[in-house]
């Protein structure tokens, strides 16, 4: 999905009208001196802890469940207790209904002068896998993985189980479950999306999960998809961009949020339709201007609002799968400042995570595209001056991945459980138009890269077969030829593991390969 760009020229002040129209607040809740330190669901309820003294003109804590589009006071006051140092809250999760709170923030606010002021921070259920239906068996048996052909030619070949690739990966457009004629019930709501066209999405994810495959599903908003999916951030650029930020600005496309992140994970939870085990949240989504356009008009806002639509789809998928991984996609630019379409992605993430962290922590994974600069280069493991083994390297590769992962090490980023947060390599490719013989070298490397990284949870190779509209830009980063002819590197892929391939590989590149690979 790194191709294929659309451009277009739009109108600054068109936009910057229509951003200004659309502007809201992004998460800077007034506080006091009480502290919300956990929110949790307990059996059938959602429990509020939080700490510190504030006087209030009725002696009570009000409670206040709002959207994550809201901003308290705004919300519903769903509960009140005596003003005490160390104050508990308890109100019905209430799962299913109309008035659930799986996916609302809580604050604590004090009645003063006549209205509710917020007198906390505000923060989201945190466990919201304690009250899905099912806990499916993660596929986790292995890192090496394809992006599959889905013409039913190539398809019935079975290739990713020839090459022995233990994950797939696969991209569901919003459009095709939008204003459909398929009912779906949610929330005491009914939502009526489409499963005609997943119909053979169905088909393949059992076919992959038969074959031992693990299945990744990204999530896109395009522009076909229904408005409400579509944050208002975007209307001004609608038509001009390959993908949308998802909605978590209004009411409306919260609701929708939640709705379709439950459905799609209901629907895929192993129970007759497959088993996907991993959920990655848009595409590239620090290059906004390209792959998640919002048009922000800043780092903060932008993330905000990313953020909002994140933790409403990771609460609707982890509350059907608790066993199911969902991922923030960023792309190779990792430190490089300057330009006006993109956010730096360590940037994006130390603001993604510092959110998160402070509405409530929550285990979400990290999903990268580590491409070469240009996108041409078939020789990930030559040095180049866009790569550095540091922080403030301008671009991420394969031969400087460490520093991703290096990164999401610092205490600040480690998990709820204090884990590191696994990366995901889901979108890496290598051009054959350079020559077979290096693109077969390549995905032996990529191959060993991921292999020699424990904090790495999966190489995804792009692709099983040429897309022709790449071919034209010069990436012919297929393991088969457009007439499923195979190329020099199906054979290299299929057998990567084997020390005599790779030393075939180093061969080829002129150097040991393993000089090139900084073990993590």
């Amino acid at each position: 999905m790194k191709t294929r760009k659309i451009v277009f020229s739009i109108v600054l002040a068109l936009t910057m009208i229509c951003c200004s129209f659309f502007a809201m607040p992004i998460g800077a809740e007034a506080k006091g001196n009480v502290t919300i330190g956990g929110v949790v669901i307990q059996g059938s309820d959602v429990v509020v802890a939080s700490a510190g003294t504030v006087s209030s003109d009725d002696g009570a804590y009000h409670l206040v469940a709002s959207n994550a589009n809201e901003v308290a006071p705004v919300g519903i006051d769903v509960c009140q207790v005596p003003v005490s140092a160390a104050a508990n809250f308890s109100v019905p999760l209430n799962k299913g209904n109309a008035d659930t709170m799986l996916f609302k923030k809580f604050t604590v606010c004090v009645m003063s002068g006549g209205a509710l002021t917020p007198v906390s921070n505000s923060m989201f259920i945190t466990n919201p896998e304690a009250c899905a239906t099912v806990a499916c068996a993660r596929m986790d048996r292995g890192k090496k993985g394809i992006l599959p052909a889905l013409d039913v030619a190539t398809a019935n070949k079975n290739q990713p189980r020839d090459l022995g690739c233990q994950q797939v990966q696969l991209t569901v457009p919003l459009s095709w479950i939008s204003n459909g004629g398929g009912s779906y019930n949610y929330n005491g709501k009914i939502y009526h999306f489409e499963t005609a066209k997943l119909s053979g999405f169905d088909y393949s994810i059992r076919k992959y999960n038969n074959m031992g495959c693990q299945v990744s599903l990204i999530v896109v908003a395009d522009q076909n998809a229904q408005t409400e999916f579509i944050s208002p951030y975007a209307y001004a650029g609608l038509g001009a961009h390959n993908y949308y930020g998802l909605n978590g600005a209004t009411a409306e496309g919260v609701d929708l949020l939640g709705a379709a992140a439950s459905f799609l994970a209901n629907r895929y939870s192993g129970r007759g339709f497959g088993q996907v085990d991993n959920f990655i949240i848009g595409n590239e989504v620090n290059a906004w201007g390209d792959w998640n356009y919002m048009n922000c008009g800043s780092l903060e806002n932008f993330t905000q609002q990313y953020a909002n639509a994140f933790r409403v789809m990771y609460n609707g998928i982890k509350s059907e799968n608790a066993s199911a991984n969902v991922y923030v996609c960023t792309d190779q630019q990792w430190a490089k400042a300057g330009a006006a379409n993109y956010y730096a992605g360590k940037s994006f993430l130390t603001q993604f995570n510092s959110v998160i962290r402070s509405q409530g922590n929550i285990d979400w994974r990290l999903a990268t595209h580590a491409y070469m600069t240009p996108l041409t280069s078939a020789t990930p493991w030559a040095p180049s001056g866009s790569l550095a083994h540091s922080q403030n390297s301008p671009y991420i590769s394969l031969q400087n991945i460490e520093v991703v992962t290096d990164f999401l090490c610092q205490k600040d980023f480690l998990s709820p459980t204090g884990a590191v947060r696994s990366v995901k390599l889901s979108e890496q490719g290598f051009t054959s138009l350079t020559g077979e013989e290096l693109q077969a070298a390549a995905v032996v490397y990529a191959f060993m890269v991921a292999q020699n990284n424990s904090h790495i949870d999966g190489m995804i190779l792009s692709r099983e077969m040429d897309d022709p509209g790449e071919i034209g830009q010069g990436l012919a980063n297929g393991l088969c030829q457009t007439n499923g002819m195979k190329k020099m590197s199906y054979s290299f892929y299929q057998r990567a593991e084997d020390p005599n391939i790779q030393a075939q590989a180093s061969g080829i590149a002129g150097v040991d390969l393993n000089t090139r690979i900084v073990p993590r």
